[in-house]
């Protein structure tokens, strides 16, 4: 058949910065569309267009992907990023009454520079592995220091204010100067919020886990909701503590909450491994989100992905979403290894190979994300008019071939080894595997002479 000239003049094509092309796009929308050898077309921070045809479109440069799987960026919605700086300090077996007090003498005993350090590591490791967003759970001092880092290396943080606490862990009232220090800390971090295109944005954060008043609760929470933004907290790791919400409240704690009229769909708590059967209908009927995180359940024997729920509440219409915790809490900062294993420990607990797929995992490893931060309308998926947060995959690894299912082959067989490129905000932070923002040996380098006088000093402490 012959072909029509195209007579249109290159002046009229629309500039833009970047275009993929030949890309097997998952765009994880809400018809989970798979466009075979399609373009995605980046202008600033933005997608402007999706689909087979960019012809109308001359850009900056162009990435010709070879057929290579593109997906959004993952997002990592729990984690602790002062803790790199102890990995595996602890003896191999600790469990949690041994491994906590390590970690309080290091927070005792922190400065700028190790918080600086850790949190660099912590995040670098992050967007190496495809994470283009994170929310961290409340533990940074110096929150301008991480912010400038999560800036430099190109991710989209959520940063809420440390340590916010009303109830001691033994279940006391705080004495009144810390009970006012956790009033006055609240929403400190809100303020990065005035301008909406910047990568580091604030929220309204509670150390949770029985430590917060209902004062406290209702107050977080009615700050969330004038912000428009989220509560987020730890919640119901672990068998002590849910039964310390349980002899403190009377009831479980998720009916407490409920009663207090705290539930809501900008809730997001992280872990819930421990679950009352009376629970399930207010979590249900609230849409909150839980933050699952099985390997910081299965590294000290919690029990939260055999006695959890987080499988069910999500087949029940819940968004659950994915977090790595911290460094002695996980593997490492890899979303996809914390998908892989949910789905592994989902089928083996069942009994039913289709408990949880690829495609389930990819959901709960990014748009899911976005949902429990309350920004699904911003990124998480890949349309026009989204933010260009995404993962470009290799496709010459052995675990890569032979290509019959490429949503199986990243999730399950090649996993964060296949990451070839990550673009975040439209800015190509990750290229073959390496970052573009700073030099990772010479990084390397400077923390192994940071590390050995950190554990100097923490031995004199």
């Amino acid at each position: 058949m012959e072909s029509k000239l195209d007579t249109r003049s290159f002046d009229y094509l629309t500039e833009v910065d970047l275009i993929i092309k030949n890309a097997n796009i998952a765009t994880v929308n809400n018809s989970n569309q798979i466009i075979k050898n399609g373009s995605i077309v980046i202008d600033q921070t933005k997608i402007v267009h999706i689909g087979l045809d960019s012809s109308d479109y001359k850009a900056k440069r162009i990435i010709d992907v070879g057929g290579s799987l593109v997906h959004p960026g993952f997002i990592d919605n729990h984690v602790h990023l002062n803790y790199h700086s102890l990995r595996w300090l602890t003896r191999d077996g600790a469990n949690w009454n041994e491994s906590i007090p390590i970690h309080a003498k290091y927070m005792a005993n922190i400065n700028p520079e190790a918080e600086k350090m850790s949190c660099t590591l912590a995040i670098l490791e992050m967007v190496k592995n495809g994470t283009t967003s994170f929310l961290e759970a409340g533990g940074i001092i110096d929150t301008d220091e991480v912010a400038e880092v999560a800036m430099d290396i190109g991710i989209r943080a959520f940063l809420g204010d440390p340590f916010v606490r009303d109830i001691s862990s033994g279940g006391a009232t705080t004495v009144d100067h810390d009970k006012d220090r956790a009033y006055k800390s609240l929403g400190n971090e809100l303020i990065r919020n005035k301008n909406k295109n910047e990568l580091v944005q604030g929220v309204v954060t509670l150390s949770g886990m029985g430590t917060a008043s209902d004062e406290l609760l209702k107050f977080a929470k009615d700050l969330a909701d004038k912000n428009n933004v989220i509560l987020n907290m730890h919640q119901s790791y672990q068998d002590t503590d849910y039964i310390d919400d349980n002899t403190r409240l009377g009831i479980p704690p998720m009916v407490h909450f409920e009663n207090i009229g705290l539930l809501d769909k900008n809730c997001t708590f992280s872990h819930v491994n421990c679950i009352d059967e009376k629970e399930v209908g207010p979590i249900l009927d609230s849409n909150l989100s839980i933050v699952w995180c099985p390997m910081a359940s299965m590294l000290y024997g919690v029990g939260g992905t055999i006695n959890g729920r987080h499988l069910e509440l999500f087949k029940n219409g819940l968004n659950i979403s994915f977090g790595c915790d911290s460094a002695n809490w996980t593997s490492s900062f890899d979303i996809g290894e914390q998908a892989f294993i949910a789905l592994l420990t989902a089928r083996e607990k069942t009994g039913d190979p289709s408990a949880l797929t690829a495609e389930e995992i990819l959901r709960i490893s990014t748009i899911n994300g976005s949902k429990a931060l309350c920004k699904e309308t911003e990124f998480g998926s890949l349309e026009v008019g989204k933010r260009a947060d995404l993962i470009v995959r290799k496709t010459s690894l052995p675990e890569s071939l032979p290509g019959f299912d490429p949503v199986r082959e990243v999730m399950i067989s090649s996993r964060s080894k296949s990451i070839d490129m990550v673009i975040i905000n439209g800015d190509i932070v990750v290229e073959k595997g390496n970052s573009t923002k700073i030099d990772e040996e010479e990084f390397a380098s400077k923390f192994k002479v940071f590390h050995q006088k950190l554990v100097e000093r923490l031995e004199n402490a």
